[in-house]
């Protein structure tokens, strides 16, 4: 493990990755001009290796150097394309490219051996190639260990072959040892650079998630505040609207308006966070509840508000449901959340039709009017909660008993003066 492993923040096997990544798109922009490195160099053997004693041999030695330099060229090329962005893939093909190079020095060191006196400048002329090998694969680690020994085997070996070349192998073997710990030695200094940028990249990245976080908490934030704008402006609204009707009227405000416009001041109150005014608790005892609300999402939540206060709910979607269900069942609240429905549970004969009533209404004035002209005892604005749901039930509860009782006293009336 190098000393920018040891010391970068990032995570041993991320770093790892990225420094093979770095290697490889480093060692790979320098395949093409190995390519032509190789080109170059290719004259000078031909010239030595026509002097050599088996140079009929020359010509199967080219064939495997071109079968080789092929090779390649197909990996420098393929190395161009999408299907080199996988580091595995790409690490691959570039260590069986530096391998194809290998065998190709190794052939020429095996025809240099039996080249007569022209052997060693031929072997000479091997390693070379095979030193111009390791240069080519010092960016990358795998390869360096991999392909740099392989290039230089053949030339060093077949010069301790014969005695006679000894001092020259010894000669080759330190020009060997000597690139190959140069070679290591600036693959060193690059993976440190490849750790720098690597934690850069990463400090980039960390930023640039920060930066959308940031983004995203002031569109949040700009979106709470305009929601809250519209929910503060259409709760006055409402409530202006109520009020104003109320006054519009030659007498005083009837329970029902003063319940709808508290109810809109306390959701205000509860939207702003402060403390809603005293209303009157739900009553003590479990009631048994129709509810009638077609909408999923609303049903489902006042259904909940409903069962959170205690209460036993009755739940129908279809006004002619609800309608049927009132007139048979022993009820002791309606809440109707179809506007629509509310004269005809009203018209019900009986004790069904006197049930109290509360209409679930939108914000608008016309709403809560119409559901009032209807016979709604209370009024519960959407969006439902348990604190205004409780108020509602109280209300309606309150204004079916007050109700009932202006009748028994106007039947009361009636009958002393029929006496």
């Amino acid at each position: 493990m190098t000393d920018a492993t040891k010391t970068s923040p990032l995570a041993p096997a991320a770093l790892q990755a990225s420094l093979d990544v770095q290697g490889q798109a480093a060692q790979a922009a320098l395949l093409p001009f190995a390519l032509a490195a190789f080109g170059v160099c290719l004259p000078v053997f031909v010239w030595a290796a026509s002097h050599a004693a088996n140079a009929h041999w020359m010509s199967a030695c080219f064939a495997g150097f071109a079968i080789g330099w092929a090779a390649f060229y197909a990996a420098v090329n393929w190395l161009r394309t999408p299907a080199a962005a996988d580091p595995r893939r790409r690490g691959m093909a570039q260590l069986a490219g530096g391998i194809v190079w290998a065998l190709a020095i190794g052939g020429v060191a095996a025809f240099a051996h039996e080249a007569g006196p022209a052997r060693e400048t031929l072997l000479m002329l091997a390693l070379g190639a095979a030193m111009i090998c390791v240069v080519f694969a010092t960016p990358w680690l795998p390869s360096l260990l991999v392909v740099a020994p392989a290039a230089l085997a053949g030339p060093v070996l077949a010069l301790f072959a014969r005695p006679e070349s000894a001092e020259l192998a010894r000669l080759g073997l330190a020009a060997a040892s000597l690139s190959l710990a140069l070679a290591l030695l600036v693959n060193r200094i690059l993976r440190g650079q490849y750790a720098l940028i690597a934690e850069r990249e990463a400090l980039l990245t960390e930023r640039a998630e920060q930066a959308e976080a940031a983004r995203r908490f002031a569109r949040v934030k700009a979106d709470l505040a305009d929601s809250l704008s519209d929910e503060l402006r259409d709760g006055l609204t409402g409530v202006a609207h109520i009020l104003a009707a109320a006054t519009r009227g030659r007498s005083a405000p009837s329970r029902p308006q003063l319940a709808a416009a508290l109810d809109g001041v306390n959701d205000l109150l509860a939207i702003v966070g402060a403390p809603e005014t005293s209303t009157p608790q739900a009553p003590g005892r479990r009631l048994r509840i129709l509810m009638l609300e077609a909408d999923t999402l609303g049903a489902a939540t006042l259904r909940a508000c409903l069962e959170q206060l205690g209460h036993q709910v009755v739940a129908a979607t279809q006004a002619v449901r609800a309608v049927d269900l009132a007139r048979i069942c022993d009820l002791d609240l309606i809440v109707c959340g179809d506007p629509g429905a509310v004269a005809a549970l009203r018209n019900l004969p009986g004790e069904a039709g006197r049930t109290p009533l509360a209409a679930v209404v939108d914000p608008e004035p016309r709403a809560a009017e119409a559901a009032l002209a209807a016979g709604a005892d209370a009024l519960l604005r959407r969006p439902v909660a348990a604190p205004a749901t409780a108020r509602t039930i109280a209300d309606a509860l309150a204004a079916a008993r007050a109700a009932q009782a202006d009748v028994t006293s106007t039947s009361g009336l009636k009958a002393v003066e029929a006496a």
